[in-house]
């Protein structure tokens, strides 16, 4: 295993590296537009004593891009969460089987997600849903984010699971 792997999940490769490194990209750029946003109204409140009205709602709706922007390199990495030290002791079969079973769970709560988050936003479309607070955002724009962050994750699940599923079978002769 080479030092940019982690157990079960093989260093980004391809066009899948580089688009998950954009998407770190994208969401350290939005991290930089969050910081203004809020040294932003730090300012206007010290100096003027005013509030630009929008950045406790736009810093909520920028944080949920992040995150979800950011799941995608944070996966692909092996920076999600695991239990590593439990997997790690395992023959290269047990890891390989392991890597199906949270690949395959994986594949599924992200599929769960992309169907409740899309059907969220389809009503919040539909419906003409805006936010309660004085730029009454149109909903749909901060949450279409959901529904396409997790069906990226649901592609890198599969990924995950095409290779698991692979090394599995090789390690199977």
């Amino acid at each position: 295993m080479s030092t940019t792997e982690t157990v079960g999940y093989p260093a980004a490769e391809g066009d899948i590296g580089r688009w998950t490194g954009w998407a770190c990209d994208a969401a350290g750029l939005l991290l930089v537009a969050l910081t203004v946003l809020i040294g932003v109204e730090i300012l206007v409140r010290g100096v003027a004593g005013k509030s630009t009205l929008i950045a406790d709602e736009y810093s909520g709706y920028l944080f949920v891009w992040i995150t979800m922007i950011g799941f995608a390199h944070a996966l692909q990495s092996g920076a999600f969460l695991r239990v590593d030290n439990l997997v790690s002791r395992m023959g290269p079969r047990g890891q390989a089987l392991a890597d199906v079973l949270s690949a395959t769970a994986g594949v599924l709560v992200s599929g769960a997600c992309v169907y409740a988050t899309g059907t969220l936003t389809m009503a919040s479309w539909r419906f003409g849903t805006v936010s309660i607070q004085p730029s009454a955002t149109p909903l749909w724009i901060p949450q279409l984010i959901l529904p396409i962050g997790y069906v990226v994750l649901v592609w890198l699940y599969l990924a995950l699971l095409r290779r698991a599923l692979r090394r599995l079978a090789d390690r199977g002769r």
